[in-house]
C-alpha cells in the first residue's frame, strides 16, 4: 500500500470513526453491568432503556434486555412491546440485509471495530425472543398468540441453518483468508472453549421444542405435543424427564389432559446466569512487511460462564431435570461464528497496523496518532443478551389437592403454590442467584 493511499485510508478512517461514536472505544460493558444490577435487584424502572430504544441507539439488544426485564416485573404487555421492537429491528436490519449494507458493516469493523455496528443478535436470541413472549401471552391466557409465538419460534430453528450459513458467506466475502499462522495462535487458546462441550444440532435450542411440547399438551393439543416431545426425546434419548412427558402425550392422544380427572403442574426451573462475552487480547504473528515476523495484539470475544442458582428444585420428594443447558447453546451457535469474527479480527489489526507503519514513515507524530487510533479502537465487541439462564429444568407432579412445595437443594421452602382442584398448570421458576426468585403461574 502506498503512503498516499495510507494517508488517504487514514483520514478517511477517523471520518467513519466520527459517526461511530464513543462505544467504539470505550465498549458497552458500563451499560451491560448497570443493566444486571438492575435485574437482579428487580429495579422495574424501564426509562434508560426506552430512551435507548426511542434514540435508536442498539434497540435490539435493549429490546430483548427490557423485556427479560418486564418480564420479571410481571409486565407481560410491557415485555412482549419490548420484544416486538427487537423482533421488528431484526426484520428491518438483519433479515433485509443488502450485499451494501454487509459491506458497510464490515468496512466499520475493519476500519474501527464492531462496536461501530449497530448489533444484530444471535439466532439463539431470535428464538428465545418468540419463546418468552409464547410465555407472555400464556400468563395472559392469550391461546392463539402463544400458539402463533411458539410456532415461530419453531419455525425459526428450521430456517436457522440455511440462513445462517448464508449470513456467513455474506461476512466472509468481504475477508481475505490469510495469516494463517495469527489464526492457529487464536485457535490454541480458544481449544478447550470450542470443543469440550456437548453440542446440540446446529442451532436448535431443546428448551424451546420442549416448552413448546409441554405447552400444547397442557393446550389440549396433543397430536402437536406428541411430535414436539418426541423430537426432543431423540435430542436427548436418555432424558428421564422428557420420556415420561412424551409417554403422557401418548396416553392422552385419543382424549385430552384438560379432560381427565388426573391433574398435573409441570414445574420449568429457569437456573442462574448464562454464558455473557468478555474481552481477551492474544498476541498474533503477522507477516505482512516481508518474511519477517511482527507480533502484534488482537482483541477477541470470548464467551465466559457465570453462576449457578440453586442446583436444582425440591417438589414432592423429587428433583427437577435439566433439558437444557442454555450454556451449551450459546458455545455452539460462536463456535460456528468464530471463524468469521477472528477473519475480521485479523483485517482489522492487519489494516491499523499497515496504515500506522505507513504514517511513521511519513512523519512520527502522524504514526504516532496512528499508534493511538489503533490502540483506543483495539476493542472486541462483547454485547449480548445476558438475562438469559445457565440451563432449564423440568418436573412434572400430580396434583393431590394439596399445595406444591417448591424447595431448593436444601430442602427450604421458595413458595407454596395453591392450584385449583379441576386446573393443570405451569409453574415457571426463574432464579438467577440463590435468594432471587421470580415465580410465574399459569393455570389450565
Amino acid at each position: 500500500m502506498k503512503k498516499k493511499e495510507c494517508i488517504k485510508l487514514f483520514f478517511n478512517t477517523i471520518f467513519v470513526f466520527s459517526f461511530c461514536g464513543c462505544a467504539a472505544i470505550s465498549g458497552y460493558q458500563d451499560s451491560m453491568n448497570t443493566f444486571d444490577n438492575n435485574l437482579e435487584s428487580k429495579n422495574c424502572d424501564y426509562t434508560q432503556i426506552e430512551e435507548k430504544i426511542k434514540d435508536n441507539d442498539d434497540p435490539i439488544l435493549w429490546g430483548i434486555q427490557g423485556g427479560s426485564l418486564a418480564r420479571n416485573c410481571f409486565a407481560y404487555k410491557k415485555s412482549n412491546g419490548f420484544f416486538d421492537e427487537a423482533e421488528e429491528k431484526y426484520k428491518q436490519t438483519v433479515d433485509e440485509d443488502t450485499i451494501f449494507d454487509n459491506t458497510l458493516e464490515a468496512s466499520k469493523s475493519i476500519l474501527v471495530n464492531n462496536n461501530a455496528n449497530e448489533y444484530e443478535g444471535n439466532i439463539y436470541e431470535k428464538v428465545m425472543v418468540n419463546t418468552y413472549k409464547a410465555l407472555n401471552y400464556a400468563s395472559l391466557h392469550d391461546s392463539a398468540n402463544t400458539r402463533v409465538e411458539f410456532n415461530r419460534a419453531l419455525d425459526r430453528q428450521r430456517r436457522a441453518k440455511d440462513y445462517f450459513r448464508s449470513e456467513i458467506q455474506k461476512k466472509e466475502a468481504n475477508l481475505e483468508k490469510e495469516n494463517k499462522e495469527a489464526e492457529d495462535t487464536v485457535y490454541k487458546q480458544y481449544d478447550s472453549l470450542l470443543n469440550d462441550f456437548k453440542a446440540y444440532p446446529d442451532f436448535i435450542n431443546p428448551f424451546t421444542t420442549y416448552m413448546a411440547g409441554v405447552y400444547f399438551l397442557l393446550d389440549g393439543d396433543t397430536v402437536k405435543a406428541r411430535d414436539l416431545l418426541k423430537e426432543s426425546m431423540e435430542m436427548q434419548p436418555s432424558n428421564k424427564q422428557i420420556k415420561s412427558d412424551y409417554k403422557l402425550s401418548n396416553k392422552y392422544l385419543d382424549s385430552s389432559l384438560r379432560e381427565s380427572k388426573e391433574k398435573y403442574a409441570w414445574i420449568i426451573y429457569e437456573n442462574g446466569q448464562g454464558m455473557i462475552k468478555d474481552e481477551i487480547r492474544i498476541d498474533i504473528p503477522l507477516f505482512i512487511f516481508s518474511r519477517n515476523v511482527i507480533y502484534t495484539g488482537i482483541a477477541l470475544p470470548k464467551i465466559v460462564e457465570r453462576s449457578s442458582s440453586y442446583a436444582y428444585l425440591d417438589i414432592n420428594g423429587k428433583d427437577t431435570t435439566e433439558v437444557c443447558n442454555m450454556d451449551n447453546v450459546i458455545k455452539t451457535e460462536f463456535k460456528k461464528r468464530f471463524p468469521a469474527i477472528l477473519s475480521e479480527a485479523i483485517a482489522n489489526t492487519i489494516t491499523k497496523t499497515i496504515t500506522q507503519k505507513q504514517l511513521n514513515d511519513s512523519s512520527p507524530l502522524a504514526g504516532f496518532l496512528g499508534f493511538l487510533y489503533q490502540s483506543f479502537t483495539n476493542r472486541a465487541d462483547v454485547r449480548s443478551w445476558t438475562a438469559l439462564p445457565k440451563n432449564f429444568q423440568s418436573l412434572r407432579v400430580k396434583l393431590d389437592g394439596k399445595p406444591i412445595e417448591i424447595k431448593n437443594n436444601e430442602g427450604k421452602i421458595i413458595k407454596e403454590v395453591f392450584i385449583p382442584n379441576d386446573k393443570n398448570a405451569l409453574i415457571y421458576v426463574k432464579s438467577q442467584v440463590i435468594g432471587n426468585n421470580i415465580i410465574h403461574k399459569i393455570l389450565f
